[in-house]
């Protein structure tokens, strides 16, 4: 089963705030916890589109770091690893983003001579996640099913935002 994560339009890499969220491929068979996990894969399917993003401006990526709550989850740090085919790791700091303005306001200071050097000094991995060769193989053959999904259900999106505004509409008269 596979999720679409579009509860709020989408903006990367679609700039389309019609798109909607889909559970595709859900059978009778299909559990709460089923449901769950695909919730998770569609994130992280949702993420790699923009790692693709990246690779297709040619910057190279070895390995991603988790931070914030979900990067205290090893089953999402295995779920992303795999999906991205590449390392996750977490940091001694939980707090990426507020942490990196943290450490260019310091090397802005001349507390540091340069970011590498204030990310060198402060930065230490604590966790490693490496992918499992065969899950990435068959999380590869589902993110293909799953980009496609976007591009074959893209206008019925939009139909549905329009009888949905259109029921607006008439309910408020």
């Amino acid at each position: 089963m596979l999720y679409l994560p579009y509860l709020m339009g989408e903006r990367t890499p679609h700039l389309d705030p019609w798109a909607r969220g889909v559970f595709f491929g859900l059978t009778a068979r299909h559990t709460r916890a089923h449901m769950i996990r695909a919730v998770l894969e569609g994130v992280a399917y949702s993420l790699r589109d923009g790692l693709e993003i990246f690779r297709s401006l040619g910057v190279p990526s070895t390995q991603v770091r988790a931070s914030g709550g979900g990067g205290k989850s090893p089953l999402w740090r295995q779920i992303q690893a795999d999906v991205f085919d590449r390392e996750m790791v977490t940091t001694n700091s939980s707090e990426g983003s507020a942490y990196g303005v943290a450490l260019l306001a310091a090397t802005g200071t001349g507390a540091f001579s340069s970011v590498q050097e204030a990310c060198r000094a402060c930065i230490r991995v604590t966790e490693r996640c490496s992918p499992d060769p065969g899950r990435a193989r068959l999380y590869e053959e589902y993110y293909a099913i799953y980009r496609a999904l976007y591009r074959q259900l893209k206008d019925q999106f939009r139909a549905v935002a329009s009888i949905e505004n259109r029921g607006r509409t008439s309910r408020t008269r």
